[in-house]
């Protein structure tokens, strides 16, 4: 049994006709009714039998009929859908990053389209707390595209985008929000929110800790950066965390780190080794042909 012999059957069930269905067809009679043959002797079944010049279906035939429309119409909806999101022009981009670049992704999406005019195109961004489930993501070929410190494997390619600053949030009120610059010195002993032990940040306050010799009181854990913004407005702690690109969270203020931190270096990634839809592909491009979009999205907001 083969595809085209699907549709032969089809055809015939729904004209009654095989000259008719072999001229909607585009085949000759001869190899219609040499295909519905075959699948009759398959199957060890009659499908049609002749009414003067046209045929109808056996009981046999009405009982197969039904399965064969679901299935082709099936197959044809999913061969439409995949055509749709192949399309550079409508097709569908499917990016990650972390949660801290939440205002950058509408603002970069946005750019995009009125800079291309590539209106139809679906561009879906989706937020992971943590480096690692983003390069999963991305080497397991779930994403297109991510927006991620360098993933440090041999089958990812990145566009370096800018910059993302360290900073310490503190609530108003605090005896540090007088200050608008701060030494992480001051943190001994004090109550900190931590990023959770599978967040990429964690390995950094950690190592910074150790370096300066001091241990703040880690009261809370978590992977979302919302979550923090509210625990520190609620006086829970401070912590230190990505600059909040939409300004300070409410009844927090932000500060300044003195001390050498480098700043998260932030790419846009890609797996060498999945097929990229031809979409994804325009908007990879897009990024790599603007440059830093991160530092320009940044000096644009400030």
């Amino acid at each position: 049994m083969n595809l085209r012999q699907l549709y032969y059957f089809k055809a015939i069930a729904e004209l009654e006709h095989y000259t008719r269905a072999a001229e909607k067809l585009y085949v000759s009679q001869s190899s219609l009714s040499h295909s519905i043959q075959e699948l009759e002797e398959e199957l060890n079944v009659e499908f049609f039998v002749k009414r003067g010049r046209n045929v109808e279906l056996t009981k046999y035939g009405k009982l197969f009929l039904p399965y064969v429309q679901k299935t082709l119409e099936t197959l044809e909806t999913g061969i439409s859908t995949l055509k749709d999101y192949i399309n550079p022009n409508t097709g569908t981009v499917v990016m990650a990053g972390f949660p801290s670049l939440a205002q950058f992704a509408p603002d970069i999406i946005v750019r995009y389209v009125s800079e291309t005019n590539r209106v139809d195109v679906r561009l879906q961004f989706n937020q992971e707390a943590t480096y690692a489930r983003l390069r999963d993501q991305l080497l397991a070929g779930q994403v297109d595209l991510i927006f991620a410190t360098r993933v440090d494997d041999p089958r990812v390619d990145a566009s370096y985008i800018g910059e993302h600053q360290i900073v310490l949030l503190v609530p108003l009120g605090h005896r540090l929000a007088r200050y608008d610059q701060v030494d992480l010195r001051e943190l001994d002993g004090e109550d900190f929110i931590s990023f959770d032990t599978d967040c990429q940040l964690r390995g950094v306050t950690d190592q910074i800790f150790r370096e300066l010799n001091i241990r703040p009181n880690i009261t809370m854990e978590t992977a979302q950066d919302l979550i923090i913004y509210g625990l520190v407005a609620a006086h829970h702690g401070v912590s230190i965390i990505p600059y909040p690109l939409g300004g300070a969270p409410y009844n927090t203020k932000i500060l300044h780190i003195s001390n050498n931190i480098p700043p998260r270096r932030l790419y846009l990634q890609w797996n060498k080794e999945q097929y990229l839809p031809p979409a994804a592909e325009y908007f990879r491009d897009f990024i790599v042909r603007s440059g830093e979009v991160f530092t320009q999205f940044l000096q644009k907001n400030s």
